[in-house]
């Protein structure tokens, strides 16, 4: 009779064993805890559904453009969008306008919340976004690499435009601080010319060559016949965008289908090719 040899494991090997069995359980857990992307089913509109009342922050209108048809399709909601600058969005609510789904800064919706306007365990964070400088396409790229070069650049630029601060949007007033600043608001008084919100880009690109527009990265990426310039870090200002439910809206399952799509793969790759960060 023949007998086999087994050579008992040492501790060290016993060791190793263990802690890989204990790493494949962890992954096998946190594959099964971990939230799975919405489908399609779970996005569906109930029969009978009416429409989704979105009011929403210029910025994100880039990207509703490309992804809002998409949610149509696949859950069976129309949406209605409205769009404003963040500070006119806090006042359009508390004036009484009413939506199912609001998405603005965090500070408008802070406001909103403290006067009762939205509900305060509904906010929920969709992206954020920094400022860049735009320019109409086919002029020289200026070199931005540090707050003097950025000063000098502002400088020289035949027309200045930024969003009007007195609108209350993030970007616009955060841009206009700055410049005071730098010390040179009055010297570029007479060169600077505002938009309305959401459409800084497309009114740099309208005043012609020589033009320097400066906004959220969110309104310039993507966009035709305009080129996307990025800051210094230390003049970077980070916008958020955050979505919360209005305190006198119902249930809305538009509302949270909207939400779930928006945290889709492709809706979040969308949001990413427009310079927005999504943590």
């Amino acid at each position: 009779m023949r007998y086999e040899t087994r050579q008992i494991p040492t501790a060290a090997e016993f060791s190793k064993a263990v802690v890989v069995v204990a790493a494949l359980l962890a992954v096998m857990l946190f594959s099964a805890l971990a939230p799975a992307a919405p489908t399609l089913d779970e996005l569906a509109a109930p029969k009978g559904a009416r429409e989704l009342r979105l009011l929403s922050a210029a910025s994100m209108q880039t990207v509703f453009k490309e992804v809002v048809g998409d949610f149509e399709q696949r859950s069976g909601y129309k949406v209605s969008l409205r769009y404003s600058t963040m500070g006119a969005i806090t006042e359009r609510v508390i004036g009484g306008e009413e939506a199912d789904l609001i998405i603005s800064s965090p500070a408008s919706i802070s406001a909103l919340a403290a006067r009762g306007k939205v509900k305060p365990d509904s906010t929920v964070t969709v992206a954020r976004t920094g400022v860049g400088i735009v320019i109409p396409a086919g002029d020289p790229t200026p070199r931005i690499a540090s707050i003097d070069d950025f000063k000098q650049a502002l400088r020289a630029a035949r027309v200045v435009v930024y969003a009007n601060p007195a609108g209350g949007g993030a970007a616009g007033v955060y841009i206009a601080r700055t410049i005071e600043k730098l010390g040179i608001a009055e010297e570029l008084k007479a060169r600077t010319r505002h938009g309305v919100g959401g459409d800084v880009a497309e009114v740099t690109v309208a005043q012609g060559s020589g033009a320097l527009g400066v906004t959220q990265v969110s309104e310039i990426v993507g966009k035709p016949g305009m080129q996307y310039v990025p800051v210094p870090e230390a003049l970077q200002n980070y916008t958020g965008f955050v979505a919360a439910i209005p305190s006198g809206a119902g249930e809305s399952p538009a509302a949270a289908a909207f939400l779930a799509f928006l945290r889709t793969p492709d809706a979040i790759a969308v949001m990413q090719t427009k310079g927005m960060r999504v943590d």
